[in-house]
């Protein structure tokens, strides 16, 4: 009995130390590039102060001002966020800024971890269709 009190913390903590490593190589770049998503580029402050209401052709305006004029610009594909960045999760946020409140074509792929959420471009944007 003494030996089990013993040995199943110790399978437990082995468990816990395998799923923390394996969560790791998510930090490896997406194989799949091939999914091409049709987003708007969202001005995230008036997305956090206002919703949905931030979005769509009646607010492109306040979102290409705001956006241009430096504000945290991030793709909305269904309704979540996605910060947008290349195969090495640096920024790209130069190649959206001048298409703040617009519809975008994207091909890339979407990650989530630790309650943040990435689209990893394959490829430059292009004004939706």
């Amino acid at each position: 009995m003494k030996k089990w009190m013993i040995l199943l913390p110790m399978i437990a903590l082995a468990f816990l130390a395998s799923q923390a490593f394996a969560d790791m190589d998510m930090a490896a770049a997406p194989k799949d590039m091939g999914k091409t998503m049709k987003c708007e580029v969202v001005d995230v402050g008036c997305f956090m102060k206002d919703g949905m209401k931030a979005t769509g052709e009646k607010h492109q305006a306040c979102a290409a001002k705001c956006i241009s004029g430096g504000g945290e610009l991030a793709l909305m594909y269904k309704h979540k966020l996605y910060i947008p960045v290349d195969s090495n999760y640096h920024s790209v946020r130069d190649q959206f800024v001048s298409q703040g409140g617009t519809m975008v074509t994207v091909t890339g792929t979407t990650m989530s971890k630790g309650g943040l959420n990435y689209l990893v471009l394959a490829d430059q944007p292009k004004a939706a269709q």
